[in-house]
């Protein structure tokens, strides 16, 4: 199974953001163990350096991202898939980006907390942390 991690469901695992943060942990530590691959995008990459540079310094920020990068997958953010996004009936640009993304690399889910995201109509089903922990624990 294959998933793409929306950048909110990474910073709570990484700003310990109460109570989502037990999820998130959970299925970054268990796409770590290799139960599935998992991914984010490039540009998320950069959220995440900034957010984390930001919250604490830049030491750590290296350090968390140098983690990330050896640990998990990157999706790479073309020309192309910016146009393609703009093609998507999501209104949130980055959403949409993040679903071109997914589709690029097939992935099974997107895993968001963003209500509005999860609401949307996307052709990469997008599911909460907590719903995928189930799927994991169903199997």
């Amino acid at each position: 199974m294959t998933v793409l991690l929306d950048t909110n469901v990474i910073m709570d695992a990484l700003q310990e953001r109460q109570p989502f943060d037990v999820e998130a942990k959970e299925i970054l530590l268990r796409a770590q163990n290799g139960e599935f691959d998992c991914y984010f995008t490039a540009n998320a990459a950069t959220d995440i350096f900034y957010l984390y540079c930001k919250a604490r310094d830049l030491k750590s920020a290296r350090q968390v991202l140098s983690f990330l990068l050896a640990t998990y997958k990157i999706v790479s953010v073309t020309h192309e898939d910016c146009i393609s996004a703009m093609s998507i009936p999501i209104e949130d640009f980055e959403d949409a980006l993040v679903v071109v993304c997914a589709k690029k690399v097939e992935a099974n889910y997107i895993i968001s907390r963003d209500e509005k995201f999860l609401r949307d109509d996307s052709p990469v089903k997008v599911i909460e942390p907590k719903d995928y922990i189930k799927k994991l624990v169903e199997k």
